[in-house]
């Protein structure tokens, strides 16, 4: 059981309260009525884990529309957006949180810095502008080692699969670079 994990503590106290204790404190999440129950109405909240070289608690949350998550920051106490899992980079100051909307058709790609501040929201692939088709499926989204989101970008129709990186321009807006090979060199 994932409770266990805490460092600090975290249990159920009633069948829809849970509490997550951090280094100076507690938080309370409580579920709100239907409780997910035969329908995807009201909120559930659930204990994911601890990362203890990050110091965050890891908290999904099922509610209408979507299937996500918080981070409970264990040294402040601050909760922070998350998703149904979050990949941060390797010098943690950005991540990647994933959420799943109801009745869409790939998980939404959140990046936020670590202080909760979003950076870019989109697909997780990319999607047809008539019927929300996935034309091109993201496979092994990873940080490179310049803390960029790259993936390997799979076309539905069967061509060649490519790489892809999330960049920001130079008017901050974010958008998805492909990789070109390398120019041989001349003779």
């Amino acid at each position: 059981m994932r409770l266990r994990d805490a460092p600090h503590g975290a249990k159920r106290i009633g069948k829809h309260r849970l509490e997550v204790t951090w280094a100076a404190g507690k938080r309370l999440f409580e579920d709100e009525a239907p409780y997910q129950e035969g329908d995807l109405d009201g909120v559930r909240w659930a204990y994911c884990g601890y990362d203890p070289k990050l110091r965050l608690h890891l908290i999904f949350k099922a509610c209408r529309p979507a299937f996500t998550g918080a981070l409970l920051d264990d040294v402040t106490g601050a909760l922070l957006p998350g998703g149904q899992d979050v990949l941060f980079t390797t010098d943690q100051q950005d991540y990647v949180a994933y959420e799943m909307a109801d009745g869409d058709t790939t998980e939404i790609l959140k990046v936020y810095r670590r202080n909760g501040e979003i950076l870019w929201t989109g697909h997780n692939g990319f999607t047809s502008a008539d019927n929300g088709s996935v034309v091109v499926a993201f496979h092994n989204l990873h940080w490179n080692s310049q803390n960029r989101l790259g993936t390997l970008a799979v076309p539905a129709d069967g061509a060649k699969p490519f790489t892809i990186t999330l960049t920001p321009n130079r008017s901050g807006k974010w958008n998805w670079e492909r990789k070109r090979p390398a120019a041989s060199p001349g003779p």
